[in-house]
């Protein structure tokens, strides 16, 4: 698993659960919602552009995750990550040729970190490449793991 991104509670998360058991061909992506609501999220939407060009195009990934921290603001998050995979999905599909299942997990607080990064641990020692453009609640990862919430959300 290759770690990315800006939110370093996440970022941490994600390192402390990290094995060489993990798929090596995934990234995994730890961004958050701006801090004000007033903040535009155009800019931030931009400057993970530029981020997932950069880690697609040096790692070339067949699976991301990306985990969004939304504090309170879940609407915004999920669109946000919604954004985010698409995106990512649309780029390396065109300026990689290369298929790529984008996953989001959007977390509602700092509680929901720890829960997110090992049921990702979970996921990752598998070799499903199931659901691109899915989204998630990390809350609804305490009653199911990723790959069962991307079953009910293909089905």
């Amino acid at each position: 698993m290759h770690i990315a991104g800006w939110d370093a509670d996440i970022i941490d998360a994600l390192t402390r659960v990290a094995t060489t058991d993990h798929r090596t061909d995934a990234l995994t992506l730890g961004v958050s919602l701006p801090e004000a609501a007033h903040e535009p999220l155009d800019k931030r939407v931009a400057d993970i552009d530029a981020l997932l060009e950069h880690e697609l195009s040096r790692l070339s990934p067949r699976l991301l995750v990306a985990v969004i921290q939304a504090a309170g603001r879940l609407p915004e998050g999920r669109v946000f990550a919604g954004e985010l995979v698409d995106r990512a999905s649309v780029h390396s599909s065109n300026s990689l040729g290369r298929d790529l299942t984008a996953i989001g997990i959007v977390l509602d607080g700092k509680n929901d970190h720890a829960l997110a990064a090992s049921r990702i641990a979970e996921h990752l020692c598998g070799r499903s490449n199931l659901g691109d453009g899915t989204v998630v609640l990390a809350r609804d990862l305490r009653r199911s793991s990723l790959r069962d919430l991307i079953l009910e959300d293909v089905l």
